[in-house]
Parts: C-alpha cells; structure tokens; sequence
C-alpha cells in the first residue's frame, strides 16, 4: 500500500537520474509527448502508447511527459481543430479519409475527428524539437542534478526501494 503512493515519486526520480542514456530518455520523453497531447481512447493513441512501451526507452520520462502533455493539449484543442477540419475538408485528400475510414481498423483509428487529426499532426511537428531539447537536457543537465540529488538520504532510498519491493521487502 504504501509503494503505492511511492511510485511516482520514484519514477520522476528515475526520470531524473536514471542509468538511461540520454538517446533513450530523449525518446521516451518525446513518444509521452504524443500521447500526451492526443485525445485517448482511440486506436492512434493507444498504437502510440504501445510504441512507448515497446522499445527500450526511458518510460519514467514518457509518463512524466504524457502527464505534461495532457494538461497542455487542452490549449492547442481549438487549433487542432482548425487544422483538422481543414484537412478533413480538403477535397485533395477526401478521397484518402474516406479510404481510410472504409478499412476495418479505420473508425476506432479516430483520424476522422478533427481534434485528434490535428493534435497528431502537431505533435509530429513538435516530435523533433522535443526530442532535441529533451536530449540536450539529458545531456547536460541530469549528471549535476544526479550529482546534487543523490546526496539526499531520501532519494537514494527512493531509488533502492523499487529493488526492496522486488525482494518482497515492503
């Protein structure tokens, strides 16, 4: 019960001075920003999420991202629309929507909302700055955090309390 309450903070402080590699926090930070700004319970989202759990990414950065995200996504939701009503309407691209939307998959991918179209394809716009920003700050930034955190008797007991819940030491 009591790791309960425990887990996220012990996750940001793995998110913070994790033996990842910057490369792997980078991207886990950048696949949480997608699914962070998507609307969830669709298809699109949950494919991304996958995706975040699949490879060998940093998933503490990803959950600290999804949860950044998803407060921020709420303010691009009236410009995901814009975008997403525009290119919905489009009459170049009808005919791919329609084809899309006619496979099996089509309807629950949600790619025929505007919102979820749009919030797509901003987070494909700001994948690349993400992933930059977020590795130089891995780079740069974590050695001293981890240098100036680990000093604390909390966080180094944060650290080893995962490996103490795995042993069945709780």
């Amino acid at each position: 019960m009591f790791t309960l309450f425990l887990r996220p903070v012990r996750m940001l402080a793995q998110a913070l001075i994790g033996n990842d590699t910057p490369r792997q926090t980078a991207w886990g930070f950048s696949l949480g920003m997608m699914v962070g700004l998507l609307p969830k319970g669709n298809l699109t989202a949950i494919v991304i999420a996958m995706l975040l759990f699949s490879f060998r990414v940093n998933r503490a950065a990803g959950f600290l991202a999804i949860a950044m995200f998803s407060y921020l996504g709420a303010w691009f939701d009236d410009t995901a629309h814009r975008l997403g009503s525009y290119l919905l309407t489009s009459p170049t691209l009808q005919a791919m929507f329609a084809a899309v939307y006619d496979k099996p998959l089509g309807p629950f991918s949600g790619l025929n909302n505007t919102v979820v179209l749009g919030q797509l394809l901003i987070g494909l716009y700001l994948f690349y700055p993400v992933y930059r920003g977020s590795r130089l700050a891995a780079t740069y930034l974590r050695p001293r955090l981890q240098h100036y955190l680990m000093r604390y008797r909390l966080v180094r007991w944060l650290m080893g309390a995962e490996i103490g819940a795995q042993w069945g030491l709780e």
